[in-house]
């Protein structure tokens, strides 16, 4: 039985692979299910899928994590810890339990009470639906009071079963995932990219969190990894330095971009370029890039009118030049401080950063306020940077 863990780069197009590998166990008479957890992948995933097939064969199914959980591991055998029957999800990436404003739950909320489950600690009052930022762990909690027949009755309905965009899961996830891989499921593969994590299943404290955490739980679980850094996206000289962003950590091979023909109308602008502050205006009139932000508040002014995104907004996107409007951590890494996200609480800043930068098929742009810029990167105009 194949587990493998396979890390893509930004644009080594891994939907595609996804969706030829499902094909091809739809082919031989096999199910197949794909799992991923926001609607604009599953989207995605349908979409090539389609491209590739013309139609989505019906025993190809593509389900968000969240449906997952609540259909086919939970509401089976929900009775043993939830009496009446859950009647969907309650969105809540937080702690649903806290006292507003507070640190400490109210009471009635505990995961037990007089020794048995309680199952106001997983779903609502009232109308029964379940906290998501519950949801994994009912579903493990289900698993293991059913001695596994939550996750041994998918072995009966599935063949494969391909997770997308897995560094999307953490904390009570990996509990969901190490139950799959208990079954006799012929295939589990998991693709993904710890370095464009900019959302996540819950705001849970339950390990693993970071890359690092997340690595080492797929290795106990016996997934073999395997790398495709490869970008069919974004030129050589953005793939390098995006690749600068996570390369202390030491677990990723340099991204080689498989780009060969530039169009004309983008060939005379292509690479990474500092463009001096006074003159984005006139940069932007010139080559229209979508301008990539922190959050609406940015800089307004300049992105009023323009196609702009913010950095969480623009996952799964790709643009053939992107202009970047740094924060401090940012505009500190493209100065060339390789430390600039040193001692961050978490990766989030430097994550998005990374999918800003990758977005780009030609060109990415930011702005320089004076000093030094990122080795790689060149002036805009090709003029001294402090004239």
């Amino acid at each position: 039985m194949a587990r493998k863990l396979l890390l893509a780069s930004a644009g080594a197009g891994k939907s595609r692979r996804i969706a030829e590998k499902a094909l091809e166990h739809a082919a031989a008479g096999r199910k197949v299910l794909l799992l991923t957890y926001t609607i604009n992948n599953q989207g995605e995933l349908v979409k090539e899928i389609c491209r590739l097939n013309s139609c989505q064969p019906e025993n190809v199914v593509v389900k968000g994590w969240f449906n997952f959980l609540l259909e086919d591991m939970i509401r089976p055998y929900q009775q043993c810890i939830v009496p009446d029957r859950i009647s969907g999800v309650l969105l809540n990436p937080g702690n649903p339990h806290l006292v507003p404003g507070k640190n400490y739950a109210m009471k009635g909320r505990s995961e037990r009470l007089d020794g048995k489950f309680n199952p106001l600690h997983f779903v609502t009052p009232g109308d029964n639906r379940a906290h998501t930022y519950y949801l994994a762990k009912l579903a493990a909690r289900v698993h293991s009071e059913t001695k596994g027949r939550a996750a041994h009755r998918l072995a009966e309905i599935y063949s494969a079963i391909f997770v997308d965009e897995v560094q999307d899961l953490v904390g009570w996830d990996y509990d969901i995932i190490k139950a799959l891989t208990e079954t006799n499921i012929l295939e589990i593969e998991c693709v993904g990219d710890f370095r464009q994590a900019v959302y996540q299943t819950s705001e849970t404290n339950k390990l693993p969190q970071d890359s690092t955490e997340k690595l080492a739980q797929f290795n106990n679980m016996g997934f073999i990894s395997e790398s495709l850094a490869i970008s069919w996206r974004c030129l050589q000289a953005i793939c390098g330095i995006a690749d600068r962003l996570h390369s202390q950590e030491g677990h990723y091979l340099p991204t080689m971009s498989n780009v060969e023909d530039v169009p004309l109308q983008y060939a005379g602008h292509q690479g990474v370029f500092a463009v001096p502050k006074a003159r984005l205006r006139e940069y932007i009139e010139t080559y229209r890039p979508a301008i990539l932000r922190w959050n609406r508040s940015t800089q307004k002014e300049l992105c009023d009118g323009q196609t702009a995104y913010n950095f969480g907004e623009c996952k799964g996107l790709g643009f053939e030049r992107v202009l970047i409007l740094p924060p401090a951590k940012h505009a500190k890494f493209l100065s060339g401080d390789m430390q600039a996200f040193d001692g961050s609480e978490t990766d989030d800043s430097r994550n998005k950063l990374y999918v800003a930068i990758t977005r780009a098929r030609y060109s990415v742009a930011f702005p320089y306020e004076g000093g030094n810029i990122i080795e790689g990167a060149q002036a805009w105009p090709l003029e001294n940077l402090d004239s």
